[in-house]
């Protein structure tokens, strides 16, 4: 019976120190078992791969080497233990912090616990939840979009008009870069505007009234236009800096419009008469405003929520979010063709300050919604139902159609990618569920008793989660000496 003192310190940053005490009988266990496995694997003249007595490994390899080893091989395995029997729930991989003797081998770990969430009164939070209503005139200004969008162009030799479409192209330059600084800002692109159109969606690219200039202009004129950003621009390379666009005009073009019947709507799609594609375009409008809205309530209500509740969580899982979020920037990124350090070089940071000052927030804030929702998931027994479930196989049969394939997959490829998509539209259709019920609730919306429904299977919700998280098994992983 192996003997095991343990000593729990609690941090302040909601992890544990765990000083592990073990039998000195247990090292030397552990120190011959070790030797064998390095005699298994080290070329020991006189000897066959593994048969080296004890003593002669421990004169080739040294004792350091061993006791290393055998320190690693104790910990692989008594790990899991040592959390067992001080009942920790480990929230990530634990850290070997020191090793404090080895007689009696003692040693000192850094447990991160599993994130703690009281949502306090959460209950009686209420919000007013009021998507804008639709305006004809918006139906009407969509309809002159789709309108322009099916129009014919036709080459004119005149100067340039409101209603004409204008193909130009331009080049924008900082006329004082700073040190460090690119000085070509816009490299040269082509464009194309409706000039007087406040229907177009780039009437303030490259900056607002850019293509009020163009009036008047014909083929072939070329100008230069400057332009100061102001302080609040989106773009944090821009503001405040005068830019030097060089400009010029390609061809004017008139626009002949289609007229607006039923032989148009049906041009533009499924429809039958101009009625049912004004109707399909209120549709639109609406679901768009209710996004709209749906985006300012949870923030909102998620603010609300973060203020009253009491979120614990160590900093590996935080830096894990980090981690994700820097990666998902940096895949952005690379599909606009940069770096990241070109990126920090144009917004004048260092990676470290822009990992603390832009993406730690973000991850803060996003690592706390989802600590909440799985909370209040949990608190209000929402779990994924049949009806959403069998939706979740239909959306992830769709999406695995339009899935491009540059060869065709393995058995075990495409299983893995089929388990991947499942897990995401059953975790998209149970975050719904969860986002709805928090609707309800903060509206004063009557609420029904959640119904304790499972999954048709016993793999949907359970597993799904499982999946799509680290299992605990995997935090109980047992640290290296420096980091796990």
């Amino acid at each position: 019976m192996i003997k095991l003192k343990l000593e729990i310190q609690p941090r302040d940053d909601h992890q544990v120190n765990v000083i592990a005490e073990f039998d000195n009988e247990l090292l030397e266990q552990f120190k011959r078992r070790s030797a064998r496995k390095i005699a298994e694997k080290t070329r020991i003249p006189g000897f066959r791969p593994g048969k080296a007595p004890y003593d002669v490994v421990r004169r080739v390899v040294g004792d350091e080497a061993l006791l290393e080893q055998a320190i690693e091989d104790l910990i692989d395995e008594y790990y899991p233990k040592i959390l067992e029997e001080a009942q920790i729930k480990p929230g990530a991989a634990g850290n070997l912090e020191k090793i404090l003797s080895l007689d009696p081998p003692r040693f000192s770990f850094i447990v991160p616990l599993e994130p703690e969430v009281d949502l306090g009164n959460y209950k009686d939070i209420r919000l007013e939840y009021s998507p804008e209503t639709v305006e004809e005139q918006e139906v009407t200004d969509f309809l002159k979009r789709l309108q322009t969008n099916y129009s014919t162009a036709e080459p004119i030799d005149r100067p340039a008009q409101d209603g004409d479409l204008v193909y130009v192209k331009f080049s924008g330059k900082l006329t004082q870069p700073g040190e460090g600084e690119d000085e070509m800002v816009f490299p040269e692109r082509p464009a194309q505007f409706i000039l007087g159109s406040d229907l177009m969606e780039n009437r303030s690219f490259p900056f607002p009234g850019f293509s009020e200039n163009l009036v008047g202009k014909k083929e072939g004129d070329s100008f230069t236009l400057t332009y100061t950003y102001p302080q609040e621009e989106v773009d944090e390379a821009l503001r405040g800096k005068e830019v030097e666009f060089q400009v010029t005009i390609q061809s004017v073009k008139s626009l002949i419009l289609p007229e607006l019947n039923d032989e148009f709507a049906q041009n533009v799609g499924q429809f039958e008469t101009l009625e049912d594609l004004k109707k399909a375009i209120r549709e639109q409008l609406e679901n768009t405003k209710k996004e709209k809205a749906d985006e300012v309530f949870f923030n909102q209500l998620f603010e609300q929520l973060q203020s009253q509740a009491t979120i614990k969580y160590p900093p590996q899982v935080l830096e894990h979010e980090v981690e994700h979020l820097l990666e998902d920037f940096q895949h952005d990124l690379s599909r606009q063709g940069m770096e990241l350090d070109t990126y920090l070089k144009m917004v004048n940071k260092d990676r470290e300050t822009f990992i603390r000052e832009e993406l730690q927030p973000i991850a803060r804030r996003r690592l706390e919604r989802s600590l909440i929702m799985e909370k209040f998931a949990d608190v209000e027994q929402i779990k994924i139902d049949e009806a959403n479930y069998q939706q979740a196989i239909q959306d992830s049969l769709r999406d695995l159609q339009s899935i491009p394939m540059d060869k065709k997959p393995t058995k075990a490829e495409q299983n893995q990618l089929t388990q991947e998509v499942l897990i995401y539209n059953i975790n998209r259709r149970l975050n719904q569920m969860i986002l709805n019920r928090m609707k309800a609730i903060a509206t004063g919306q009557a609420i029904e008793e959640p119904p304790a429904s499972e999954a048709p299977t016993a793999e949907t919700a359970a597993e799904t989660q499982s999946a799509a998280e680290p299992v605990q098994e995997e935090n109980q992983t047992p640290p290296a000496e420096e980091q796990a």
